[in-house]
């Protein structure tokens, strides 16, 4: 593991950011204040700009000190404490094997799977649990309140010839970057002999994707000395509030769009109102919109 700051990759982090992780855990974040302004006044100005470093790959935007101190500060805790074991776990074969997975067991409970069709209407009967995004559920519901804020990030997915140069990951105190030697991890993700690095640079506002895709082609430079040479695959995208949800000085989790829409309808994805970060958003409010169905068959059957 490395971090870029100051443009160097360096094996440790500033002494100021581990005070302001050891101090933090002894206060109480607020909800109405802004990250900056509440961890400047507390922790100071530069500690709060190395923070930038590993908040990118949990929020996906490039301006996290304007959001609710409360909200970042718990994910800069979880994901930004350096320790080990790592807190991130990784699934063998990646989401696609866990989602696989996951179809197969619902497959052997007698549930029935259609994908390639396009839903333009919801069922008329029966509980109907939707799990998408909000601009798809937004459409899907005729709900033109289902908006909550969320990041926007450049990301580029790489597979090359393997170099002892390499790095494992590499967290961007600079930019808040990040990037992932992902085979590493799990050598089932890429060809035998080959390497998958995939990476994300949070768009400023205004930044068109070539210059943000610029700016993290410059850390995949530090992170994969000549990749340039080595590339074997590439897919590069953006990624547009589709990271999960942010929450702004002033709102939780609690505030965003209900898991129950009402009329047997219930609202399941990584920015409706359920705890978590990242993927425990979908989780939990899936979970929670499957009880909710459950009960509500029950009661029509009942």
């Amino acid at each position: 593991m490395r971090f870029r700051r100051e443009g160097k990759l360096r094996m440790t982090v500033p002494i100021g950011y581990l005070k302001m992780i050891a101090r933090g855990r002894r206060l109480v974040p607020p909800v109405d204040r802004s990250f900056r302004d509440w961890g400047v006044e507390n922790f100071g100005d530069q500690a709060v700009k190395d923070s930038v470093g590993f908040l990118g790959p949990v929020l996906y935007d490039a301006n996290p000190g304007r959001l609710s101190a409360s909200f970042v500060f718990e994910r800069l805790l979880r994901v930004g404490t350096p320790r080990f074991p790592l807190p991130t776990r990784y699934v063998t074969g990646g989401w696609a094997g866990a989602v696989d997975q996951m179809a197969r067991r619902a497959r052997e409970l007698g549930v029935k799977i259609e994908t390639g069709s396009r839903m333009t209407e919801l069922p008329r009967h029966g509980p109907v649990i939707v799990a998408t995004s909000l601009d798809a559920a937004r459409a899907l519901l005729d709900d033109g309140t289902l908006r909550w804020e969320s990041g926007t990030s450049t990301l580029l997915d790489l597979a090359m010839t393997p170099s002892k140069r390499d790095r494992c990951d590499v967290f961007d105190m600079d930019d808040g970057g990040f990037i992932g030697h992902y085979s590493d991890h799990d050598a089932s993700l890429a060809p035998e002999g080959e390497s998958l690095f995939q990476g994300e640079m949070p768009m400023r506002r205004g930044e068109s994707k070539a210059d943000c895709l610029a700016r993290l082609e410059g850390l995949y430079d530090l992170a994969a000395p000549d990749w340039r040479g080595r590339v074997t695959w590439r897919r590069d995208y953006v990624s547009r509030g589709r990271t999960g949800a942010l929450d702004l000085p002033g709102t939780t989790w609690r505030d965003r769009p209900a898991i129950d829409r009402g009329g047997d309808v219930f609202l399941a994805g990584d920015s409706v109102a359920a705890p978590g970060i990242l993927a425990e958003v979908s989780l939990n409010s899936g979970r929670a919109a499957a009880d909710l169905a459950v009960e509500r068959l029950t009661t029509l059957h009942a």
